[in-house]
């Protein structure tokens, strides 16, 4: 990898490191070409995924990384305290019992379904399920507000950077659309459902 980038004068996918520093400058260290042919910067990388909540998503690209990636970022030794965070999110999966995941299963159709104007029923769903989670254990609730799923827009393919709480109260708040609220809690619903 470093002879392709010092002597070769490889390229990559970017040019330049998240904190736009050219790619040549980055110390041979903290290098690191990840499987999509993006370089990085490892202290910047980490940085990046620890802001993040320990999803290990490409910053740049919104893609979720290569497997061989994850295991390369997290034993690399600025990424070693990335670790900890993957058996949070991993602790958060199973912080969601059945329960949850069943009214999260009766949210998401009415949020799709709805075309009305008014969008009454999506808004009466939203808050019944908001309603719900009040009543959670807080380590559910606090479940919900940190996990990350995988996901992505059905429409334009982009990942989805949001949890279920966020993604519910923004729905509420008219900050995102109920149909890409429906089309997240969908996915959410089905990869938790999956953990079990």
């Amino acid at each position: 990898m470093h002879i392709e980038h010092e002597l070769l004068g490889r390229t990559y996918v970017n040019d330049e490191t998240m904190l736009g520093d050219p790619i040549s400058d980055i110390p041979r260290t903290n290098f690191y070409v990840t499987e999509d042919g993006y370089a990085w910067d490892m202290e910047e990388l980490a940085q990046a995924i620890t802001a993040n909540s320990g999803v290990m998503r490409n910053p740049l690209s919104k893609q979720m990384f290569a497997a061989n990636d994850i295991r390369a970022i997290v034993q690399h030794p600025l990424g070693k305290a990335l670790a900890a965070l993957q058996i949070e999110q991993s602790r958060l999966k199973q912080g969601v019992r059945d329960k949850t995941i069943d009214e999260m299963n009766k949210l998401w159709p009415v949020l799709l379904k709805d075309q009305s104007d008014n969008a009454l029923d999506s808004r009466k769903a939203t808050d019944e399920f908001l309603a719900y989670v009040a009543t959670l254990p807080q380590a559910e609730q606090t479940a919900l507000d940190g996990l990350r799923v995988p996901a992505r827009d059905s429409h334009t393919g982009m990942a989805y950077d949001t949890t279920i709480g966020e993604a519910v109260r923004d729905a509420q708040g008219n900050r995102t659309c109920f149909h890409k609220t429906g089309d997240f809690i969908r996915q959410a619903a089905a990869h938790l459902r999956k953990q079990h």
